[in-house]
């Protein structure tokens, strides 16, 4: 039985705190709600073709870690939000798109092979 732990989820799980530090940034800087949710789900499909078995467990990452950056953002005043209800919403909303975009990845990935 290969372990569950492997070298490529370890080397991902390091990928996904960049898109989850990108998605947050866009949170702030979108002017509408359809930019950060588009970018939060093309990386999300991005880490489901990386890890198409355990792509689930990155995507948990990847909302826990938009959720902390948003909050540590929010708090700190280190960037000022374009519309403040707007950037609440998209990163608190980031699980949908997170999911489906990784369910989405390992399916084409698993349908290509």
């Amino acid at each position: 039985m290969a372990p569950f732990w492997t070298k490529s989820l370890v080397r991902d799980a390091f990928v996904v705190v960049g898109t989850s530090l990108l998605v947050t940034v866009f949170c702030f800087i979108g002017p509408t709600i359809h930019t950060p949710f588009l970018v939060g789900m093309l990386t999300a499909l991005g880490l489901g073709w990386l890890q198409p078995n355990k792509g689930w467990l990155l995507a948990i990452e990847q909302t826990a870690l938009i959720a902390v950056c948003y909050f540590g953002v929010n708090t700190f005043k280190i960037m000022a939000p374009f519309d403040a209800e707007a950037t609440q919403f998209t990163a608190l909303l980031q699980f949908f798109p997170a999911f489906t975009g990784s369910f989405l990845g390992s399916f084409i990935r698993k349908t290509f092979k």
